[in-house]
């Protein structure tokens, strides 16, 4: 029997659950993320972000300080954080506010 790679198995679990493979892990830079600690925010959930003076406020208080957010592609906002809820990275599409 051939094998087939985690990857390709990773790949047609993404595409044919209709979820894009860049909601996976693999545009993430490595210094944000341990393959578990980023995801696209759901507004739908509660995971409201505004503009301020401050920067980026999330739903729960934080403020991610503008010139900290990195580019989002594909136009959602993300979050890498750690267990204790540490901002590690944000990403805000271009022209957000």
């Amino acid at each position: 029997m051939a094998r087939i790679s985690r990857s390709a198995i990773a790949f047609a679990f993404f595409w044919g659950s209709g979820v894009s493979v860049t909601d996976a892990h693999d545009w993430y830079p490595i210094t944000c993320c341990s393959e578990k600690d980023c995801r696209a925010l759901i507004e739908a959930n509660g995971e409201t972000v505004l503009e301020s003076i401050a920067g980026w406020e999330l739903w729960d208080g934080r403020v991610v300080p503008r010139d900290a957010a990195k580019p989002s592609p594909g136009g959602k906002f993300h979050l890498c954080e750690n267990p204790a809820k540490q901002v590690l990275c944000f990403f805000a599409p271009p022209g957000a506010s």
